[in-house]
Order: C-alpha cells, then structure tokens, then sequence
C-alpha cells in the first residue's frame, strides 16, 4: 500500500515535478496545499502518513504551522528549501521537521530520502516513548520510596517490611504498586493537615 502523501508547495512547476518523480509504489501524493494555506486543516482530512514541503525560505508562520500540525497528529514532514541557514533548520527540527533538505532535490535521490526520513521520526517517536515510559517508571519509583518512608516512620517498619506492606495493599486492591503508594501518601498528607 503506497503512503500517502500531503504535498505543501510555494511552487506549481517545482510540485509538477515531484508528482512526476514520486510515481512510484511505494508513495502517492494524495494531497495538496501551498505553504501559505491553513495545510494544517487538509491534514485533518485527507490523513496523510508524510507531509512533504517545497518553499524557498521557510518563514516562521510556516513553521508555527509545522508545529500545530505535529503537535496535533505526529508524522513525518520533510522540507525541501533552498534556505541553509542554521538558525532556520534549527527552528524547523524544533517545530517537527523530519528532514531538511537544501537543493537536494534530485529524481533519483528522492524516494530515498523520503524512506529515510519516514525511518528517522519513527525511531524519534519510539525514543519519545521510550523516555516517556523511562521517567513514569522514575517518578513511580520516588512515589513508592516515599511512601516507604511515611510507612517506616509511622508504622516502625524496616525497609523491606514497608515494601510488603505496600506490596500487598496493591495487590488487595488490585492496584499497580505506584498506585498503592500515591493512596498512602495521599492519606498521610489528610493525616498531617
């Protein structure tokens, strides 16, 4: 099944050729919109799964725009610009570009920069979970050795005595353990007031 694609352009001639050179099984363009249009709306509707820019200069109305439509649904976006500054490309990573391409826009180096970029923001969005699981697990973690604390204090339990008491009020209660905790240290923070 080819991936769809939204086609976002300053430059009819220049979106012509892409519509040529992306013929291909793996991609079709599905979609289109100039960079000066409301691109994040058209997103909405036709679904794209990557969103491909052509813009001489990516301006920050532009960008804000990238921003909105990735903070709204995340998938790739690569941009093809004659614009290398670095100022600019860092404000288009910032605001979700995939991959940002000066004069690189060649027929037989496209479809190979597209899977690229599609490979780049899935293994962004698998680290993105990745440290989203990696910092729940974290402050899960403080939450229990916090509650540990209130029930060694409280109760005069040892540390591995408040970890089985904590322990068996999740399982109880049917409760994650960090749930059991944030329950003891919601009744403690009732008990002090």
């Amino acid at each position: 099944m080819p991936r769809r694609i939204l086609l976002v352009r300053s430059d009819p001639q220049r979106a012509e050729s892409l519509y040529r050179w992306l013929q291909t099984p793996a991609y079709l363009i599905d979609a289109e919109a100039t960079v000066d249009s409301d691109f994040v709306a058209v997103a909405a509707t036709c679904q794209p799964r990557l969103v491909i820019i052509d813009v001489d200069a990516p301006d920050d109305g532009l960008l804000a725009r990238v921003r909105q439509l990735c903070a709204s649904r995340p998938l790739p976006v690569v941009l093809f610009t004659r614009q290398d500054s670095r100022e600019t490309i860092r404000k288009a990573v910032q605001a979700g570009v995939s991959s940002y391409i000066v004069d690189g826009f060649e027929p037989r180096r496209l479809v190979s920069l597209l899977d690229v970029a599609v490979a780049r923001f899935h293994e962004t969005e698998r680290l993105k979970t990745e440290l989203q699981v990696t910092r729940a697990t974290l402050a899960e973690r403080k939450t229990v050795e916090r509650a540990k604390g209130i029930l060694m204090k409280q109760k005069g339990l040892d540390e591995p005595q408040a970890y089985h008491a904590l322990r068996k009020l999740a399982m109880d209660r049917n409760l994650r353990i960090g749930q059991a905790a944030e329950n003891v240290i919601a009744v403690a923070e009732v008990l002090e007031a």
